[in-house]
């Protein structure tokens, strides 16, 4: 009787753990940063994108490019918590939405993303895996500047696209921390860190 693997490449699971961490640094001007990180959620809905993407390549949104991808962040004045089981997808609704600090649409968060004062979707920068070793990070990190009035923030999430409130959008992740009021030319940095782990 045989036995052992015939692939011989072995078998990798690169979606079989995924996890995201988050952390935001509020620095006001002429400040010193304060950090904090907090626990988020991965949205369920964000999760099967993922999952999909990587099995069919075929996860019914748009198509991944530097215009489609899990390396934007979003941001919302939003204090009410997210759950896991919320639908993060599409356009603003009654049960679904993409859009920061409204996933599970009116029905749920009932929230908005926030839109103006420099706190619009942005793409992070992003230092890809590197290495052998289990798990592996890759980190998407943006800096938000208050540039028009006082805006308060209190959570960030971790979304496909710049363009809140379409159908294209996904929302992977979400974290809530206690709200900050910015005032003009402080700064915000949100790191997401992204976890993957195989055998």
């Amino acid at each position: 009787m045989a036995t052992g693997n015939w692939n011989p490449w072995g078998n990798r699971h690169y979606y079989q753990v995924l996890n995201a961490n988050f952390q935001e640094c509020y620095t006001p001007v002429g400040g010193t940063p304060q950090c904090q990180s907090v626990h988020n959620v991965m949205f369920n809905t964000g999760a099967i994108y993922v999952e999909k993407l990587v099995t069919s390549n075929n996860e019914g949104f748009c198509a991944v490019s530097a215009s489609c991808s899990f390396h934007f962040i979003a941001m919302s004045g939003s204090t009410a918590a997210p759950a896991a089981g919320q639908s993060s997808t599409g356009v603003n609704g009654a049960t679904s939405s993409g859009d920061c600090g409204n996933a599970g649409g009116s029905g749920g968060q009932a929230g908005t993303e926030l839109a103006s004062n420099g706190f619009t979707a942005n793409s992070g920068t992003v230092t890809d895996i590197t290495g052998a070793t289990n798990p592996q990070s890759s980190t998407v990190v943006n800096i938000f500047t208050d540039n028009t009035a006082a805006t308060t923030v209190a959570q960030s999430c971790l979304v496909n696209e710049v363009v809140h409130n379409d159908a294209n959008r996904v929302n992977l992740a979400a974290a809530t921390f206690s709200a900050i009021t910015l005032q003009i030319g402080d700064t915000i940095q949100i790191t997401w860190s992204i976890s993957w782990t195989w055998t």
